[in-house]
């Protein structure tokens, strides 16, 4: 069974008799980025959040409820999912997004990872769902933040060897919640690491299925699973899966 490790090899959380709790996080999180407190940013309008540098839609949101009325996902799309915070996180941290990167987003919904890789300077970006009604609040959140990003309609148990081979990094965030999820993203993870595909990175809140995931893909590959956190836009907790193949090392 692959055993989680905790972020920086500490403590997840602080010790309950810590004086000043929030604080002590926000420490923690300000030694691993050198130390740089993050800017404060004048909103320029209600029901927007600013996260990592990005401007993310609220569901209050006049443009959200402006694209309610015509196009309703019906497949767990329905907002930016807490876990795509963890991705962004985990990315900064380990400076994972380079200019050569070609990223796709699976069970992209709003894109706020896809997002946040074309910010910070991927080459190319593409969301995968397979729900079309979530592309619209995509492109409105990647027009927000002045990037493009490109869309695919299909189920990422579909894609091709040929497909995959075009990406260098796989991501995705709080997609393998029941068991047949974990069984089909285990055949494409296998599927893209021996097309060419260098590092597959996955965020969860540490359900079973994303245990079982990683242990199947403890058999082919080399598998590293951290406990992370994150405290904005407010604090959550859960887990990295950091895959690539058995003849790569994770150096970034």
């Amino acid at each position: 069974m692959v055993e989680p490790l905790t972020r920086n090899n500490s403590p997840l959380i602080p010790s309950s008799n810590s004086i000043n709790f929030a604080a002590q996080i926000e420490n923690n999180n300000a030694q691993l980025r050198g130390s740089v407190l993050p800017e404060v940013i004048e909103l320029p309008e209600n029901h927007l959040f600013n996260v990592f540098n990005l401007l993310l839609l609220e569901n209050k949101h006049r443009l959200v409820k402006q694209l309610k009325e015509c196009y309703e996902p019906n497949v767990h799309g329905h907002k930016t999912w807490a876990s795509s915070f963890l991705l962004m996180d985990y990315f900064q941290t380990h400076r994972i997004i380079k200019r050569s990167t070609q990223a796709i987003e699976l069970g992209c919904g709003w894109g706020a990872a896809a997002i946040y890789c074309a910010k910070n300077g991927a080459r190319s970006v593409t969301g995968l769902d397979i729900d079309e009604n979530v592309f619209p609040y995509m492109d409105v959140q990647a027009a927000l933040n002045s990037v493009e990003i490109k869309k695919m309609k299909k189920s990422y148990d579909k894609l091709t060897g040929k497909q995959l081979s075009e990406f260098n990094l796989i991501m995705g965030a709080d997609i393998c919640f029941w068991d047949d999820l974990s069984k089909m993203l285990g055949k494409m993870i296998k599927r893209a690491l021996n097309n060419g595909v260098k590092r597959i990175v996955l965020a969860d809140p540490g359900r079973s299925p994303f245990y079982d995931l990683a242990d199947h893909c403890d058999n082919f590959a080399n598998v590293t699973l951290s406990e992370w956190y994150v405290c904005d836009p407010e604090y959550y907790e859960g887990f990295i899966l950091d895959i690539t193949p058995k003849s790569v090392s994770k150096k970034n």
